[in-house]
């Protein structure tokens, strides 16, 4: 209670003492004429009775008019500055104190004008600025490498889908914006790299034309993938070195390749060497006794027929299990169908000056295709045609043929011999971006493809067809840019360079700002409201980071609660014993959700519950929440003391918050977050800025029940 409201009490109770003194004085005098004029006595009391009854009213009267009434008006005002601005008084009570509400009401209307007219020129002014860091964002999450941003403090400021996906673990480490890059990367490499770095830029600084600075090493992912990495410093205009670049790119597939690749060349030159070592004895045996008998030399001759279909089944063998190891070397890209059409028009024009007649190109096709060779082969084909049989016009189509691309090279042809022409296939030679030759057929083979020749008698032309394997959907990029993408915040997640201005993370967290902390903010759904009989069905969780709420980096699974969930239970949160089927326990989940909220505070409403059923896990799980924790129904009760109720709807009512997807998880956390969002400055007007103050103002209110 304020020194204000103090003082005022203490005044009204001081008119209320002199009220009941007067009468009681009066008492005492009628007392003493009681015996000779009881008709006084009777008639002194009943006055006495209406003046206390009166002087009661007049303060009712009073503490309505001008302390209730004026607290709401007070109230109403610092919401109105704060998280609520569209917040009015409803005018009552005293007749002046009405016309100030009203008043005040058209104040505020006045104010969301001025305020929204200024945070339209503010939007303006900054939209430049927001639509080149949203295209950085956007170029950065489309990189095939995974992008890493960090300062010096190894705070990640920037990171795409590609870094992501290759250091998020199975609940073992996370990627996300401030934490510490050194929970998904090796600290000690990262060090040892950013030494190195650190030290070249030094020598180099100042110097005209110097080369980047950067380092490379290989480092492991949480998943165990081996990663090429690469670090680069970069520095701001004063020279200062501020952070670095991480650049990663997955090598594990490569490797495994590669060891398979030398794994089969071993095993067929020893295979060969002894197969071709058993030709060359019996050929040898032959030749040196020309008057070898008959069934001799048969037995001699039937060794070199059966080692080499044994060498020529080996071959076949080998180029069916390891084709796509044996593709990996070569440089499959994506293409669409009409630049792949239109690479070759343009080059048989200008090499061969070969008319080319355009059909059935489907313009939503897109291939993944080593485009030098496969350009190069149907020049070189064209050319024989035109050498042997002097064609000068060809017709081209490029179509979709179940989870390939056909790609068809047609000429006029007035007979068709399959035979002459499907040795084209294997004959024609090839010149490769590596100086080497490869035939037609192998053209194919490298793509995974075929390769025919087909003779259309009835229309009177011949054409090679080409199979080729076409791009997925998620490696196409026109393919995906014709879905609808979901609508994105205007500012993206992927990055956060307000970052640069945040401490490190080794000073205490009670003395930071609230404004300078990151968050877990969290909610779970459970069988029941009873910890240690009711279990957990639900966790949802998100992180906030510089007052924004990453709703990228989430943390939302289902659990198995090992038992059966109550009608009443699935009635309100939507959760029923079909959907917890099947899902991990909590066992499984809190350690899991334990190293998602590592290094930040718990936000959450009516924490007590939640917390109390993460205790009763202790034993089973083996971890133990001892994080800093915010409850926002406490956090209530310091704002608004007065108010009877500080249910999560109520405040985000009060707050201006909308309520969406309410009694979810993750729904409820984000609720939260956003009501915390609102409460921050509502906090620092009353002095409260710092961690430790917010947690001691908020052990202060009734509704504190439990300490973390």
């Amino acid at each position: 209670m304020k020194r204000s409201q103090i003082r005022n009490l203490i005044a009204l109770a001081a008119i209320s003492a002199l009220a009941l003194g007067a009468a009681g004085g009066w008492f005492a005098a009628t007392l003493l004429a009681v015996a000779e004029n009881p008709a006084f006595f009777w008639s002194g009391s009943a006055l006495i009775v209406l003046f206390v009854v009166g002087a009661l009213y007049a303060i009712h009267r009073f503490m309505r008019a001008f302390l209730l009434d004026v607290r709401a008006l007070a109230e109403a005002g610092r919401l109105l500055l704060g998280p609520n601005p569209e917040r009015r008084v409803v005018p009552r009570g005293h007749p002046d104190v009405a016309d100030l509400a009203t008043v005040f009401n058209s104040l505020a209307d006045r104010y969301v004008e001025l305020q929204g007219e200024r945070a339209s020129e503010i939007r303006q002014a900054r939209a430049d600025l927001e639509e080149e860091r949203n295209q950085l964002a956007a170029l950065m999450s489309e990189l095939t490498e995974g992008v890493l941003v960090c300062n010096l403090d190894g705070q990640i400021l920037l990171y795409n889908r590609g870094a992501r996906s290759m250091l998020d673990g199975d609940g073992t480490s996370y990627v996300g914006l401030g934490r510490s890059v050194f929970g998904v990367i090796d600290r000690s490499a990262i060090a040892h790299a950013l030494e190195q770095v650190q030290v070249r830029y030094q020598r180099r600084e100042g110097e005209a034309g110097a080369r980047p600075v950067m380092t490379s090493f290989v480092t492991a992912s949480a998943r165990g993938r081996l990663l090429r990495t690469r670090l680069a410093p970069f520095a701001n205009q004063a020279g200062d070195l501020r952070g670095y670049v991480v650049t990663l790119q997955d090598m594990s597939e490569g490797i495994e390749r590669s060891s398979r690749r030398d794994a089969l060349l071993q095993t067929l030159t020893e295979r060969m060497r002894a197969a071709v070592g058993a030709i060359r004895a019996a050929i040898e045996a032959v030749e040196s006794f020309p008057e070898m008998a008959t069934a001799q030399r048969h037995r001699f001759q039937q060794v070199i027929y059966e080692e080499s279909q044994s060498l020529s089944a080996q071959l076949d063998q080998t180029m069916r299990s390891y084709a796509s190891d044996l593709r990996a070397q070569w440089r499959l890209e994506d293409i669409h169908a009409t630049d792949l059409i239109w690479a070759i028009e343009h080059h048989l024009a200008d090499r061969l000056h070969c008319e080319v007649v355009l059909d059935a190109i489907d313009d939503r096709l897109w291939v993944k295709i080593d485009s030098y060779t496969l350009v190069q082969g149907i020049t070189y084909l064209v050319m024989q045609l035109q050498e042997a049989f002097a064609v000068v016009r060809v017709k081209l189509c490029l179509v979709a043929v179940d989870r390939h691309a056909a790609l068809d090279i047609c000429w006029p042809a007035e007979q068709g011999d399959a035979d002459m022409w499907g040795h084209w296939k294997d004959r024609l030679l090839v010149t490769d971006d590596s100086d080497g030759v490869v035939t037609l057929r192998e053209v194919a083979d490298r793509h995974g493809g075929e390769v025919w020749f087909q003779y259309d008698g009835a229309a009177r032309h011949a054409y090679f067809r080409l199979l080729l394997p076409r791009a997925s959907d998620q490696e196409s990029p026109r393919t995906a840019a014709s879905v609808p993408a979901p609508a994105l915040e205007s500012r993206p997640e992927y990055y956060d360079f307000d970052l640069f201005h945040q401490p490190g993370q080794s000073p205490a967290l009670d003395d930071r700002s609230l404004r300078d902390l990151t968050y877990t903010v969290f909610d779970t759904e459970t069988t029941g409201l009873t910890p240690g009989i009711d279990e957990i069905v639900s966790i949802g969780a998100l992180r906030m980071v510089n007052g924004r709420l990453l709703r990228q980096e989430v943390f939302e699974q289902l659990v198995d609660p090992q038992r059966a969930i109550p009608v009443t239970a699935s009635a309100i949160h939507g959760i029923t014993d079909e959907m917890v089927r099947g899902q991990p326990p909590a066992s499984v989940v809190l350690p899991h959700f334990f190293e998602f909220t590592a290094g930040t505070v718990l936000l959450g409403h009516n924490l007590a519950f939640d917390m109390r059923m993460f205790q009763e896990k202790e034993d089973e799980t083996g971890v133990r929440f001892d994080h800093a924790v915010l409850d926002t129904l406490l956090l209530s009760a310091v704002l608004h003391p007065e108010e009877e109720s500080h249910s999560l709807e109520t405040i985000a009512d009060r707050l201006g918050v909308k309520a969406l997807g309410r009694h979810t998880a993750l729904g409820d956390a984000i609720m939260t977050g956003e009501v915390f969002l609102r409460m921050v400055p509502m906090l620092e007007a009353r002095g409260i800025r710092t961690l430790r103050q917010a947690r001691e103002a908020a052990q202060q209110t009734f509704l504190a029940r439990l300490s973390y």
